[in-house]
């Protein structure tokens, strides 16, 4: 089966490629509907023959698709025209199909689109793939969309574990799910209720005492997808989106590492890094089932702002409004460059995060940087950076006094020789220091290196070896090393 792209389609796209925001005010001719690739959202694609996946087909028609988004990378005008050019009743529609309208790098955020089937996959159909997908296609037509992960991983380490125990088995699972309450056809703003569920815990082990952060006394966890003890709501809010796409505002009980710190390279989601330095900053003090705001403006296609105002003294599981009180509060603020061509060298994005938080009465603050840029034009390999330093009273929330992450990573590494788009190639560095409050410490200074691999299995599936040198833990042994390996199977729905 093979689709192809007419010309009026070229045309507008070259207009809406000169002007982003013309995208989403300006309606344009529909094209004829074709099944997307967004490659990571790297480039947009229209997938003939083989590389279209039996699921995919049998899943949904292609002018159902709303392209899946990647976090951190704004997405393209194409794909936006994609949805907002199809024709719909005017006034207020209640559970609307479509998205809303938000700006390029807002809608990379906030939407999930309803596309779980990953195109050129070892297996190229499989039930569980062609099942997960029909049934997202079906939801997102009542304005029910999510990101659904479930996943077991196996962690193993050498070179001291503090307990004895080295053999760290686990499942782990999230579903994020955006349910839009009403939509205004004429202006495409609109109300959505954002939720976020995750679970996961060790099999035959704590990982509160005997987890591999714990056992190799390091500030860093090797194993990010951790998502327990318990099942629990991390995320529950109301969300409304206008100014012509370029404002959301947010308030509710909230997880802000779903909406803020995002990094195409190095993200806080499964298939990428595991290492739990890499998927957020770890000095930055961003919250989760906290009460509190959040708000996103974009007036430009090349600058946003972000910002998050929550309590930080919540656990999971309890009430929320318990221990509510401005004695334990941060603030965060993110403003991002965004550029399509940065020095020649292709997308980047380009982030600044201040913020301040008081615990237990008292103040402090910090900032944080966040980095990401194609490596070329038409590459595939992308560098990523993140670092910040925080005052002794702030540092003793998240346990990092100063952090700095990097490294390089190659997208799609093997495209075009039968392996799928969402190959993933990553290599990362770390150094941190502990939060003076929280010592004394074995070791002022804790390193890392991170080197991992994953390969689309099925079109939802996919397989993740990884091996990590943990240098110097902080709570270790002084000269101490230890090597982790880990093996991750995700499946994302």
């Amino acid at each position: 089966m093979k689709h192809v792209l007419l010309p009026p389609f070229f045309a507008a796209a070259a207009l809406v490629s000169c002007d982003p925001v013309l995208a989403q005010q300006v309606p344009q001719p529909a094209p004829e509907a074709v099944y997307l690739n967004t490659e990571r959202g790297l480039r947009v694609k229209p997938l003939e023959g083989r590389e279209i996946s039996p699921s995919l087909i049998k899943g949904q028609r292609p002018e159902e698709q709303i392209t899946k988004r990647t976090p951190g990378v704004p997405t393209k005008p194409s794909i936006l025209l994609q949805h907002l050019s199809r024709p719909s009743k005017p006034g207020i529609e209640f559970f609307a199909s479509k998205p809303l309208k938000m700006m390029p790098y807002l809608d990379s955020s906030y939407v999930f689109g309803n596309t779980c089937v990953e195109p050129n996959a070892w297996i190229r159909e499989d039930m569980i793939s062609t099942g997960a997908q029909k049934l997202k296609t079906a939801l997102s037509k009542y304005g029910i969309t999510y990101s659904a992960q479930f996943g077991f991983n196996y962690t193993g380490l050498t070179g001291g574990g503090l307990n004895g125990k080295t053999d760290f088995p686990s499942y782990n699972g999230s579903l994020l799910t955006n349910i839009t309450i009403f939509r205004n056809n004429s202006t495409g703003s609109g109300l959505y209720l954002a939720s976020e569920f995750d679970f996961g815990n060790g099999f035959d082990f704590n990982e509160g005492n005997k987890g591999p952060a714990t056992t190799l006394g390091s500030l860093q966890n090797p194993t990010s997808s951790f998502q327990g003890p318990d099942p629990h709501l991390s995320n529950l809010s109301l969300a409304w989106v206008g100014a012509g796409g370029k404002l959301l505002l947010m308030a509710g009980q909230l997880d802000t590492t779903n909406y803020m710190d995002h990094n195409a390279y190095a993200n806080s989601h499964n298939n990428n890094l595991t290492n739990s330095v890499f998927g957020n900053n770890p000095m930055l003090p961003l919250t989760d089932n906290s009460l509190g705001f959040h708000f996103a403006w974009q007036p430009a296609s090349s600058f946003y702002v972000m910002g998050a105002t929550a309590a930080n003294n919540m656990t999971a599981n309890h009430n929320p409004f318990k221990n509510l009180n401005s004695d334990n509060w941060t603030n965060v603020l993110e403003f991002g460059y965004v550029a399509e061509d940065f020095c020649g060298w292709g997308p980047g994005v380009y982030r600044l995060q201040p913020f301040f938080a008081t615990s237990d009465s008292e103040n402090g603050g910090g900032v944080g940087v966040n980095f990401q840029q194609q490596l070329g034009r038409h590459s595939h390999l992308g560098w990523f950076f993140r670092g910040g330093w925080a005052s002794d009273n702030a540092a003793a929330l998240t346990g990092v006094r100063c952090a700095a992450t990097t490294g390089l990573v190659l997208l799609s590494p093997f495209y075009g020789k039968g392996a799928s788009n969402d190959g993933y190639l990553g290599l990362g560095f770390l150094w941190q220091q502990g939060a003076r409050k929280n010592g004394p410490y074995v070791n002022k200074n804790e390193y890392g290196i991170e080197l991992t691999y994953v390969m689309q299995v099925t079109p939802t599936m996919t397989l993740q070896p990884d091996i990590q040198l943990v240098k110097n833990p902080v709570n270790g042994r002084r000269g101490q090393t230890a090597v982790v390996f880990q093996i991750q199977n995700v499946w994302s729905w």
